[in-house]
């Protein structure tokens, strides 16, 4: 039996820390949260157990990565990938779909989650110069190849779904790129080559955010210093300074600074002991990723952070597979909810670019407190320099979502 092929791109996911378009739209913080009472810990008590098992995901596949791939810079979209495979499992079934589940941690209702998670990431909006956010689906099926309505109807009410058939050709390819370069502002110009014959539907996520910092750095206090790289290098990089109030953590095994962002957001800086490995850095944290933030205090941190940038693509097909994800990807693939025509995965392949700088705009309002008001007495004073390999977290405040993640281990290397 000749199997047809599912392509998945979750593939175009940007991230930028710095000055955001004017007139960009950006998500509100929670509305139950006040500008001075915004916490990173401030879970709702009905979506507590998804976010719970969404953050183990993120460890996972970051530490999963970082041990397959051994790039020394990597930068991937939880969320992207799970918006990807949750709209691919509505086509699942039996233990296909029940190892894509599970591997992702989707949960039982996973398109009712993904339906509250644009709302909050992409339909409450407001206009600001500060924070541009944007989540778009896409399902490109080749013309002629026969798919079932309930497929095509659930991803469009539960992912808001854009579902075109066309002729799969180099004309396609040109229409599916241009349509990952309008909804990453750019960043993502190309994530398709071609076509195959055995091609049948093109599943795609894309996910875009730049933010600004709610208090900049400053960049005359940016200076060269010292950074030891994953391969035992010393180099000199450009480094960024500032003394703040900010949330921080530390144990035996990681120390923790949160940043917050504009549009309510925060970005979370984590920092292996010496003997520790970003791998195990990041499976230690997520696997508590909430118990870790309520530990979380504000103190009166100098933070030295090297300025970095990366383009980073990858095939997430050898991750999953390591997940647990195997049937999906093999010729006894069940998809009979897409078609009658039998049907496998041929690959899953995410593309990122971020870039994190000084740039930003402090708003007067905006409060130094992540995980709860200030007490009155004066915070405890933590230095914290990123002068070895670190990982780091983008965060939804309201939710404690994990929209990217990633590992440095040289920050001037591309």
């Amino acid at each position: 039996m000749i199997k047809r092929v599912l392509y998945i791109t979750l593939a175009i996911s940007m991230v930028a820390c710095g000055s955001a378009r004017k007139g960009a739209r950006v998500t509100t913080p929670a509305e139950s949260a006040t500008k001075d009472s915004t916490s990173v810990a401030g879970s709702s008590a009905n979506t507590e157990k998804a976010v719970d098992a969404e953050n183990k995901f993120w460890g996972k596949l970051l530490g999963e990565a970082c041990r397959e791939l051994k790039q020394e810079n990597i930068c991937l979209s939880p969320l992207s990938a799970q918006f990807a495979m949750a709209m691919v499992a509505n086509g699942a079934e039996g233990e296909t779909k029940q190892q894509i589940c599970d591997a992702m941690q989707l949960g039982k209702d996973a398109n009712t989650r993904s339906r509250s998670l644009l709302n909050d990431i992409g339909a409450k909006t407001v206009w600001s110069e500060n924070c541009d956010v944007r989540i778009a689906n896409s399902i490109w099926i080749k013309k002629d190849f026969n798919v079932r309505k309930k497929f095509i109807e659930t991803n469009k009410e539960s992912f808001d779904a854009l579902v075109e058939s066309v002729e799969f050709n180099q004309e396609a390819v040109k229409r599916v790129n241009e349509w990952c370069k309008e909804n990453t502002n750019g960043k993502i110009p190309t994530i398709l080559d071609r076509f195959t014959e055995s091609d049948r539907m093109l599943l795609i996520n894309a996910l875009y955010f730049k933010a600004a910092w709610s208090k900049p750095f400053q960049e005359h206090n940016t200076t060269d210093k010292k950074f030891t790289t994953e391969k035992g290098e010393e180099i000199k990089v450009p480094t960024m300074m500032m003394r703040s109030n900010e949330t921080f953590y530390k144990d035996d095994v990681v120390a923790m600074v949160a940043k917050r962002l504009q549009g309510g957001y925060s970005m979370l800086f984590i920092l292996p002991g010496a003997d520790v490995k970003c791998d195990e850095a990041a499976e230690y944290v997520a696997n508590d990723f909430n118990g870790f933030l309520q530990k979380m205090e504000v103190c009166d941190v100098t933070l030295s952070l090297p300025k970095f940038s990366t383009d980073f693509g990858t095939s997430l097909k050898p991750i999953l597979e390591k997940l647990g994800i195997k049937r999906a990807f093999g010729n006894d693939a069940q998809f009979d909810k897409i078609s009658d025509e039998p049907l496998f995965i041929s690959d899953v392949v995410q593309k990122t670019y971020i870039n994190v700088n000084e740039k930003g705009t402090e708003a007067a309002a905006v409060t130094m407190a992540i995980t709860g008001a200030l007490s009155m007495k004066a915070p405890k004073i933590e230095i914290i320099t990123f002068d070895r390999p670190f990982i780091y977290a983008i965060i939804k405040e309201n939710c404690n979502e994990i929209l990217f993640t990633g590992k440095v281990g040289n920050p001037i290397a591309k």
